[in-house]
């Protein structure tokens, strides 16, 4: 069975070092992390990411140290045949936001929006 060995990050945060990981089957690289953020893959390994969070690029590498040569890959390349291809080792990292969403814009709900909105209307003073 293949193995990988899987870091993943967003900026300067480290959400999970270094790890190999099986291979079970051959599924995109996207696929791969989905499955092993939910604990399909390696059930026993604790990793939190948010099912939010969305990958900005993929590196893979054939060596773990900072001069060595990395490949950006496509989620959608094939695990099994780019791990071959380009290296064992690869890094997720993770977009970073600069916009912040208030907690109430994310919640609400389409009566909140008419309500507000009727408000405004109804503030306005008449035109007679």
């Amino acid at each position: 069975m293949p193995i990988t060995n899987i870091y993943i990050s967003k900026g300067s945060k480290t959400y999970h070092g270094w790890y190999a990981h099986p291979i079970l089957y051959e599924i995109t690289i996207k696929e791969f992390f989905d499955k092993l953020i939910i604990g399909e893959i390696s059930p026993g390994c604790d990793i939190f990411v948010s099912f939010s969070e969305t990958i900005d690029h993929i590196e893979l590498s054939q060596m773990l140290d900072a001069g060595a040569t990395t490949i950006q890959a496509s989620p959608h390349c094939e695990i099994i045949e780019s791990t071959k291809a380009f290296g064992l080792n690869i890094h997720y990292h993770l977009k970073t936001s600069d916009i912040i969403i208030s907690y109430l814009a994310l919640y609400q709900n389409a009566l909140e929006i008419l309500m507000q909105t009727q408000k405004k209307f109804f503030a306005r003073p008449l035109a007679i």
